[in-house]
């Protein structure tokens, strides 16, 4: 299977990297073809709604970061979201990211059959999350993505904080089970 994963924290080594790891070990050990694109750390603009995009094929007016990426969106059989939830909410840099995928409105052939998603969060509270969770439903199923598995680890904070955490094995293991 070809997978792409995408992380979207700004911290560089931080939770959500290492949830990416453990499922990027996993799914490499099944022989599957991953990618990673690490949006949090990337230079990608917000979506400026102005619909160049669907009056030039797909090609975004901006040209940042996200021009390097579209190529991999359309290569994935698989899409793995990796993030942080900031503020009960998605980080910026990964919302900039998933708006920028409005090109495939425009023509863009971005490949959105099948989605997952890791999430990593400080509250003790699994609920503070539901809200991050109804939005990414939402977004995929505009999307017309199946979502696969989504994967949650509660309680970290601190670089390193998800390591023996039962999420972090849990996506190893869902990683592992992909072919």
């Amino acid at each position: 299977m070809k997978i792409l994963v995408v992380t979207g924290s700004p911290r560089k080594g931080g939770n959500s990297d290492i949830f990416a790891d453990a499922f990027i070990e996993g799914a490499l050990s099944a022989g599957n073809e991953v990618r990673r694109i690490d949006a949090g750390r990337a230079t990608i603009a917000g979506c400026k709604a102005c619909e160049y995009c669907i009056t030039h094929g797909g090609e975004c007016v901006q040209k940042d970061d996200m021009q390097d990426f579209y190529d991999d969106l359309c290569w994935a059989e698989l899409t793995v979201y990796a993030f942080p939830m900031y503020f009960y909410t998605y980080p910026a840099q990964i919302k900039a990211f998933m708006d920028r995928q409005f090109c495939a409105i425009g023509g863009k052939p971005i490949n959105f059959n099948k989605v997952a998603l890791l999430l990593a969060f400080e509250d003790k509270d699994p609920s503070t999350a539901d809200g991050l969770i109804r939005s990414f439903e939402i977004v995929m199923n505009y999307c017309h993505a199946e979502i696969v598995k989504i994967i949650m680890q509660n309680g970290v904070y601190e670089k390193g904080a998800i390591i023996g955490k039962p999420g972090l094995d849990e996506a190893r293991a869902f990683g592992a089970s992909l072919s």
